[in-house]
């Protein structure tokens, strides 16, 4: 559904109409569905192009002279259209210059060092490893569970060609979930085993 007065809604935002005009064009206006909506999407025109110095349409080319006495329909669809072209010009400008957005950079990700976990089925000790790599060897982070109170552990690393190191030693009395330190001088992939063990004996074995 159209409606012949939307033309008049571009003068009226711009002021261009008389007072007797104006006030039959806001009487139609309250009944109108149609020229509601042409309100509502050309309602900020007038704000935008108020914010136009005369540097910004400075070489903006000039609009033909209208001929003589011209038909007031069309004297405000130029109105309109004109507004509309201002505001395309503007709104173009500052799109082509705006920096474009910068990419987003990718956090770096640090891979998770392996965990070597068993449990012992005669001794009922369970236990786990995390491997950390370093330049001099590597790193050992156990948890042991169900280990006898008062007891002394350590640890024995065995590499692939039969060699082995003390990788350390602890006594048991620690809550379930602390984290016991060890090392050796072997780099993860030359490890075999690891053997943990107290004064009775084995009590787990940890692989890759």
């Amino acid at each position: 559904m159209s409606c012949q007065h939307t033309v008049d809604v571009g003068a009226y935002l711009f002021g261009s109409l008389d007072l007797k005009e104006r006030a039959a064009f806001e009487r139609h206006l309250g009944d109108c569905d149609c020229c509601q909506a042409e309100m509502l999407r050309l309602a900020p025109l007038p704000g935008l192009l108020g914010r136009l110095s005369p540097d910004d349409v400075e070489n903006l080319d000039e609009i033909p002279a209208c001929p003589p006495a011209p038909r007031r329909d069309h004297r405000r669809v130029l109105i309109a259209c004109a507004a509309v072209l201002t505001l395309l010009a503007l709104v173009g400008g500052l799109f082509f210059l705006r920096p474009a957005p910068a990419p987003p950079v990718a956090a770096p990700t640090t891979p998770a060092p392996p965990t070597w976990a068993a449990k012992d089925a005669a001794t009922g000790v369970d236990g786990q490893a995390e491997m950390v790599s370093k330049s001099w060897g590597t790193e050992m982070w156990f948890k042991l569970g169900e280990v006898k109170p008062g007891a002394r552990c350590k640890v024995i690393v065995f590499d692939r060609k039969g060699q082995r190191e003390v990788g350390g030693w602890w006594g048991s009395d620690h809550a379930a979930d602390e984290r016991i330190p060890g090392s050796t001088s072997f780099r993860v992939d030359q490890i075999d085993r690891l053997e943990v063990s107290d004064e009775s004996g084995l009590l787990v074995t940890l692989r890759p």
